[in-house]
């Protein structure tokens, strides 16, 4: 007796057990555990051990297992599915929970789940089908399912035959409930099974996964509070796990916001019964952070929730102008490290009042644009924009996802904020010079601002992060200033050009209205025609006259009054020419510094030797190299030349400075120069292609007793003699320390020209043989009663013969030498140059020149 009970106890226990199926897939295949039939070729478990349609042409494919359920009732059926196309009347798929056949496409009795029908409404939809005629008995929310989904679905069926369709549509576990219905048939059948009809183009988009079959899971848990969302100023949509009982949800006393809002009514979503909408009896402030507490919310399991409480904020995006958002600190170049991640970002600042939302917001460069994700931005709150692949490796919150984010180049680049509108924000465009720092500029330093509140930000209020780590992305920039402008605008230079404009330079960015409503007027008296201010806060502005300017004609003006972006204003005087075009001569090289001081650099003074005004921007320097002019160096900017005055153009303008005492400031010009070398070389002024000067000087030319040349500079005698002649050129006198830069040469010697002077024959050779033996020098000048010097000077430069001094000179006349020395000897072969001075009687310069000649002789 007891024998035959615990064998009929074991047959029930062992019907119970085979009384659910569950299939995850994860043993890799279908064949076992439990076993599937059908059309088994169509189908795989593929890597991510899910059961996957596997086919290649059109066709209907199915697969079935014996489910062992001896009655529907107290059961559950749970699946996730996906496919991954839009479903259609030709490609849909079933769920049999309960089939009278094995092979899917003969089934006369049973359930199932539909996935997809024609047109645009598929839902998920569960029928009936009793002797071959399918009955819907409930649905989802019609177009639930129109596009490419992934789901799990959740089936019940109690007692007494009711059934209640669940679904998640985003394939988690959160069951809401999509519909309910009676039937209380007994349609149990044999089997559960997947079948999928198909085209071509679907036949390997259906997937499932995580199929339960079995009795019924009891729910004892109450519903848990997920979040709540503020959508208007009245309403706040709430959010729970799970489907909630009507009544518990919508009693508006279970339901509190603070601080200080009343609740009117609570209203269960039709569509979507884990959903209540709160309407508010008191307006949400924008901006403002709330907490909203529920209490006794029921599912409809009549689990009871006790208090639950989360935050939110109640924000609504306000419209955005250009400046309300700044670019206030950037990365171009990561490498190498100093303490930041090794990736690009661009920090941007809430400057504004405004609560925004960053949804389409781009941030670009100078050629491409990279999405921002859905973010909000708060007054006053930084955000730190990178690739989204690099989120982790920033530890603040603020760093915020973009797609594409934008390459920015190391040495120069824009970087360019734009809303959802593509209306530019902000925009920027730097060089590596911003960072100030040579070092810095090398990489894994950011680029801060300086001041957030500028009006008119531009290049000087950037400079290279002070942060030990190499920057500060989403915290204040540590060189952070907020000091507010209280000096007023200055003109840096005003600018004339051909025929009839000038160009105000400021310091700074100018209020453009002030720009175009100041006063001006010009002496001589000139007619504003047009002001082109370029943008809102410009640095410069151009004004076209009626009249056509006059070259180097000084003009004076008056603009006033005229404000800076702060709103400091000032009125200013100044003057301005129009420059000439050069032509060849107008300006000389007079002087050279070709082998400087230890730790100096070449430097060449030019002379304005003309009575032009001229511009020197883009005039060039070089050199001769490899048997061509080679090393152009342009200079960038402009400067004003003043006839008959001087310029000094090299790289270290506060070497010359500290090491030349006579040397005049102010009378100093940058520019990058070609080498030139000591012993030898030449100096090209070059301007619109043309040779304006050249000088090919040699060491030698200095004067012969300086032991050391290091440092003295060549001066040239005469501006209006020959350049590259080696008698126009002589060493810096010692006692004004080896050179003038910026004034009047040591060695200055100008022609005079009041008279003329010419050699009967220009070549001496003084051997008594009665052909040339002496030099005759004829002379004749406009007045007479003059005193005369007459000396003879190598081709190095020393004094070899004073012929008279302090002489008193005729209208006319002629002198000689004879080849001798001041020591009485003769004079050697080569070129002689002689030096021929008139004074009046006051000691004034009546007449100087210089003339070559050859002493000749036999070897």
């Amino acid at each position: 007796m007891f024998r035959t009970f615990f064998v009929a106890f074991m047959l029930l226990l062992a019907a119970k057990v085979s009384a659910q199926v569950v299939d995850d897939f994860s043993d890799g295949d279908f064949t076992n555990n439990p076993t599937w039939f059908g059309t088994t070729a169509d189908f795989i478990v593929n890597s991510s051990q899910q059961l996957q349609l596997n086919n290649t042409v059109t066709a209907t494919s199915y697969l079935s297992t014996p489910h062992n359920l001896p009655d529907l009732n107290a059961k559950e059926w749970r699946v996730w599915a996906k496919q991954s196309f839009s479903p259609s009347s030709s490609n849909y798929g079933r769920v049999y929970l309960t089939a009278d056949n094995a092979d899917l496409t003969l089934v006369q009795n049973g359930y199932y789940l539909q996935f997809g029908e024609a047109n645009a409404i598929d839902a998920i939809r569960l029928f009936k089908i009793q002797g071959g005629v399918a009955t819907q008995l409930c649905t989802g929310v019609d177009g639930q399912i129109a596009n490419s989904f992934t789901v799990r679905v959740k089936v019940k069926r109690d007692a007494v035959g009711n059934w209640s369709l669940f679904a998640d549509l985003s394939g988690g576990q959160n069951f809401i409930l999509q519909g309910t219905a009676n039937d209380p048939g007994s349609l149990t059948g044999t089997h559960f099974g997947v079948l999928d009809t198909y085209t071509s183009s679907n036949a390997n988009k259906f997937f499932y996964d995580d199929i339960y079959i079995g009795n019924e899971s009891i729910d004892n848990q109450p519903p848990i509070l997920n979040s709540a969302t503020a959508n208007s100023p009245t309403q706040v949509d709430v959010f729970f796990n799970e489907s909630l009982d009507p009544t518990s949800a919508q009693n508006a006393i279970n339901y509190s916001i603070n601080p200080n809002i009343s609740i009117s009514s609570a209203t269960l979503d039709p569509l979507n019964t884990s959903l209540i909408h709160l309407t508010t009896g008191t307006a949400l402030t924008n901006g403002t952070s709330y907490s909203l507490t529920t209490t006794n919310i029921s599912d409809i399991s009549s689990n009871v929730s006790g208090n639950q409480t989360v935050n939110f904020q109640y924000l609504i995006a306000e419209s955005v102008l250009p400046g309300d958002v700044i670019i206030n600190e950037f990365f171009p170049d990561p490498t190498p490290v100093i303490g930041l991640p090794e990736v690009e970002f661009v920090e941007i600042y809430n400057k504004s009042n405004k609560i925004l939302n960053l949804t389409g917001w781009k941030i670009g460069d100078a050629s491409s644009d990279g999405t921002i994700a859905n973010s909000w931005l708060l007054p006053g709150e930084y955000k730190v924009l990178t690739a989204s692949a690099n989120i982790p490796a920033f530890t603040t919150t603020l760093a915020i996802g973009v797609t594409s984010f934008p390459s920015l180049n190391n040495a120069a680049d824009d970087v360019i904020l734009k809303d959802n509108l593509g209306q530019i924000i902000d925009k920027l465009s730097f060089t590596d010079e911003w960072y100030g720092d040579e070092d810095k500029k090398n990489g894994g330093y950011s680029l801060e601002l300086i001041n957030p509140n500028d009006p008119c930000s531009d290049s000087d209020n950037w400079i290279a992060s002070t942060w030990i780590l190499g920057g500060t992305p989403g915290f204040l920039n540590s060189v952070f200033n907020p000091l507010v402008d209280v000096d007023g605008p200055e003109i840096d230079f005003v600018l004339a050009s051909s025929p009839n404009y000038l160009e105000f330079h400021f310091n700074e960015g100018m209020d453009s209205l002030s720009l175009v409503l100041c006063s001006l007027t010009f002496n001589p008296e000139l007619t504003v025609q047009n002001r082109f201010i370029p943008e809102e806060f410009p640095s410069t502005m151009l004004v076209q006259f009626n009249e056509s300017l006059v070259p180097s004609q000084l003009y004076t003006y008056n603009i006033n009054p005229i404000l800076d972006c702060w709103g400091n204003g000032i009125g200013w005087n100044g003057e301005f020419v129009l420059p000439e075009n050069p032509e060849t001569g107008d300006v000389i090289i007079n002087e050279i510094l070709q082998n400087p001081l230890n730790g100096g650099q070449d430097w060449i003074e030019l002379y304005n030797n003309s009575d032009k005004v001229i511009n020197l921007k883009d005039w060039q320097f070089a050199n001769f190299e490899g048997d061509t002019i080679a090393n152009f160096k342009s200079i960038a900017n402009n400067y004003l030349l003043q006839p008959k005055d001087y310029v000094v153009v090299g790289e270290d303008s506060n070497f010359v400075k500290q090491n030349y005492p006579f040397a005049i400031p102010g009378k100093f010009l940058f520019s990058e120069m070609p080498s030139y070398n000591n012993d030898s070389g030449t100096v090209y002024l070059i301007y619109n292609a043309e040779i304006i000067d050249k000088v090919s000087y040699l060491d030698e030319w200095h004067f012969d007793l300086l032991d050391n040349t290091d440092g003295v500079s060549l001066e040239r005698i005469d501006p209006k003699g020959e350049s590259s002649s080696s008698f126009n050129w002589h060493s810096a006198a010692e006692d004004i320390g080896f050179a003038t830069p910026g004034r009047v040469n040591s060695q200055f010697r100008p022609a005079v020209s009041n008279g003329e002077i010419s050699f009967t024959e220009d070549i001496l050779s003084p051997d008594n043989d009665g052909h040339q033996d002496v030099l005759q020098i004829n002379y004749n000048l406009t007045n007479s009663g003059l005193l005369g010097k007459a000396q003879i000077y190598d081709d190095r430069g020393r004094l070899i013969k004073t012929i008279f001094t302090n002489e008193l000179l005729g209208s006319f006349g002629t002198f000689s030498w004879d080849g001798t020395t001041n020591q009485h000897v003769k004079a050697s072969i080569g070129v002689y140059l002689l030096v021929f001075e008139v004074f009046s009687t006051d000691g004034g310069v009546f007449f100087t020149e210089q003339k070559g000649f050859t002493l000749a002789g036999k070897l």
